[in-house]
């Protein structure tokens, strides 16, 4: 266990370092080859720049991450750091808690077998990017206001608020890994049913439920802790793209500004481009998947007990 964590924690201030450098050059490089493209010209500023690095990385450490139009880059984030982990906290609730109970309830009690109608649903959802139910939901929410007398739509289609503004970001996000989730703790418990011991075990008079809570989901707890994890890492990387969707003012948002994608076609703002922002913004993005691998393998070796029993007998036979 114990090794387990060193190792992860070692691979993730490796990966994050090389994620903060080539960030901070990319950004140097980025605003040059948006100035000067296809031609040998390059940014006059950029060499002093990267120059700049190591003075950087030693003031970073001490907790100075530099400024942006006067501004502490520590001010700029904190607010947005919040507003985003509020936003994928209440998406990961929800696809948990929906993805698991859809996943059981694809399962028939009488033949042990997947639902025909949740092969289709599940097949289509898993495969779906978020962003097109997104773009269905949004367009009926327009017709909805235009064309049925209404004067509002039914929900918020932008801003921010732990209300009802949360509702649309929250199922275009957490939409495509429900379904992801569902579907693999359907195929294994459908494939855990088949087992014999399962069979004993109904032999024995147990209830459906009896056999799935006492038999069935121990043993496929390990994977389905590391799907979540997956799920995770999908919220993460669509952060961005809801987040300018629906104008909510998260880590996201600040990414695609400081990298100079608007979709409101404005201009690109004091923050693009600049090398300390972008630096820490891939750092955190990249954290947080990192975190949620650990996390995830934490969890399943804690509670697999053959997980545990293949890492003793490894650090056995080492010895």
């Amino acid at each position: 266990m114990v090794r387990l964590i060193v190792r992860k924690l070692i691979l993730m201030v490796i990966i994050l370092a090389a994620l903060n450098y080539v960030a901070y050059h990319y950004a140097i490089r980025h605003p040059g080859l948006l100035l000067y493209p296809f031609s040998d010209i390059t940014d006059p500023n950029a060499e002093f720049a990267e120059s700049q690095y190591p003075a950087y990385v030693q003031a970073a450490l001490k907790g100075d991450l530099g400024e942006v139009a006067g501004t502490p880059v520590t001010e700029i984030i904190r607010e947005p750091i919040r507003n985003s982990l509020v936003l994928l906290a209440v998406a990961m609730a929800t696809t948990v808690v929906v993805g698991l109970v859809l996943g059981f309830l694809s399962i028939s009690p009488r033949t042990w077998r997947l639902r025909p109608w949740a092969l289709i649903m599940l097949a289509t959802g898993s495969s779906m990017p978020g962003f097109v139910f997104g773009a269905i939901i949004l367009s009926l929410l327009v017709y909805y206001q235009l064309y049925g007398g209404h004067g509002k739509t039914l929900l918020p289609i932008s801003g921010y608020g732990i209300d009802s503004h949360i509702v649309l970001p929250v199922i275009v996000l957490s939409i495509q890994p429900t379904f992801h989730l569902a579907k693999v703790i359907t195929g294994l418990l459908e494939n855990e049913l088949q087992r014999d011991y399962i069979q004993v075990a109904n032999s024995k008079g147990l209830t459906w439920g009896q056999i799935v809570r006492r038999h069935a989901l121990p043993n496929i707890l390990s994977p389905v802790l590391i799907t979540i994890g997956e799920a995770l890492r999908l919220m993460v990387g669509a952060l961005v793209i809801v987040e300018a969707i629906f104008l909510w003012p998260g880590i996201g948002r600040i990414m695609l500004y400081s990298i100079g994608l608007r979709l409101d076609a404005g201009p690109a703002g004091v923050f693009f481009g600049n090398p300390n922002l972008i630096a820490v913004l891939a750092v955190i993005m990249g954290g947080w998947l990192l975190i949620a691998d650990l996390i995830a393998s934490l969890l399943a070796y804690r509670l697999d007990p053959r997980l545990s029993v293949a890492v003793e007998k490894r650090e056995v036979a080492r010895r």
